[in-house]
């Protein structure tokens, strides 16, 4: 396990291209790291840095207290894992997971216990004999996981590496990663461009953009507390919903206009609005698809209380989408349309019998909305807990 610390790194090419800007990340003892953004934003860059394949323009890296931007990669106690697995085809399993241990010179029982206790580990032992060509994509990928975790490894980088399986496999394998890390307690950093990989694995997620660091947090928080437009979108699936809106007042009341929609608000998200200037702004709604729901006739008081409770009645306003495509996914339905001219989503319950070419009205749930500066893009009701913001 490792300690690996980022201060200000950054890579420029001969061409003057900057990859990746004043990247800061502690990352602690054990923990599982994922970095994830859209192709181009630098995260596998910054990997290489770490794993000594990439020069370091300016910055410092440092693994357990000791400066590493000039040691060769062997010096960093690393292994790396990568998407087409790196497996020799004319070795078989066990040669393949021998090899590194071989190659330092590991005493020849050592590299038997190991091997076999790692296979084990990863329920590959019976695969031992035989070479790549005779196994699935599933099995190669925990051939070559294993390959690095005999070596026990102070810290385990590994890039894209489910990216070449089928979906069902790739689910299969999450699950598998997430128990490795259990068991080894190995430091992991972790690239992916899959926001469900980042989502489902990761202790800390760092969402990366254009080479810069856009927030760093746990799913969770990254989830409901995204600090930008960029990250509310990028995260999440079926992405959030976003549609223009201005905030106002008028007879006392709060509200956000979205085209002919009008939605009133709380007292205090209003004020919360006003703590960031954004009173009388435009604004960028957001709202997940879950979170937008189906309105319904209120049959009972108890209806219409529960609602108001949920910050989510009929007093709140609605709007309309006109529905284009529905898919049904057996345990819920997602449809698709536009509100106010804006491409929208929505995820219901199966029992909805809604079909194309009807217009529904939805009400959002007022306590789970988004609002970003239609500007910059910040979140105006993003709070800081952590710290976490760069």
């Amino acid at each position: 396990m490792a300690n690996v610390s980022l201060v200000n790194v950054e890579k420029t090419y001969s061409n003057g291209f900057r990859a990746v800007k004043r990247f800061n990340l502690e990352i602690r003892d054990g923990e599982f790291i994922i970095f994830v953004g859209p192709s181009g934003c630098g995260k596998s860059t910054t990997m290489r840095m770490i794993a000594g394949l990439e020069e370091i323009s300016s910055g410092e890296l440092w693994i357990d207290g000791q400066l590493a931007n000039f040691l060769e990669p062997g010096q960093r106690q690393l292994s790396m894992v990568f998407q087409n697995y790196a497996l020799y085809p004319y070795m078989s399993v066990y040669e393949n997971m021998a090899f590194g241990l071989r190659v330092h010179k590991v005493d020849r029982s050592e590299i038997d216990r190991k091997v076999r206790e790692t296979a084990r580990l990863l329920q590959i032992d019976h695969l031992l004999d035989r070479r790549p060509s005779a196994l699935s994509g599933g099995q190669k990928q925990r051939v070559a996981i294993g390959s690095v975790l005999v070596r026990e490894p102070k810290l385990l980088l590994m890039d894209e590496p489910l990216s070449n399986l089928d979906a069902k496999l790739r689910s299969q394998m999450r699950v598998e990663l997430a128990k490795i890390h259990e068991r080894f307690s190995s430091t992991i950093v972790y690239v992916t461009h899959d926001q469900v990989e980042a989502m489902t694995l990761a202790d800390r997620i760092v969402v990366m953009r254009e080479g810069e660091i856009q927030q760093i947090a746990s799913p969770n928080e990254i989830y409901n507390n995204p600090i930008n437009q960029f990250v509310a979108g990028f995260i999440g699936s079926p992405s959030m919903n976003f549609l223009p809106v201005r905030s106002g007042v008028e007879n006392g009341n709060y509200f956000l206009q979205a085209g002919k929609s009008r939605l009133l608000i709380s007292d205090l998200l209003a004020k919360r609005i006003k703590d960031q200037s954004g009173l009388g702004k435009e604004l960028v709604l957001g709202i997940r698809p879950e979170d937008l729901h189906l309105q319904k006739e209120e049959k009972t008081s108890a209806d219409r209380i529960e609602k108001e409770k949920l910050g989510r009645g009929q007093n709140r306003g609605t709007l309309q989408m006109k529905v284009m495509v529905r898919e049904g996914l057996g345990a819920e339905v997602l449809l698709h349309g536009e509100i106010e001219g804006e491409n929208a989503c929505v995820k219901l319950d199966p029992s909805c019998e809604t079909r194309p070419g009807e217009m529904i009205s939805l009400y959002p749930d007022m306590t789970k909305i988004k609002l970003f500066d239609a500007q910059t893009g910040d979140n105006l009701l993003y709070m800081n807990l952590k710290n976490e913001k760069r």
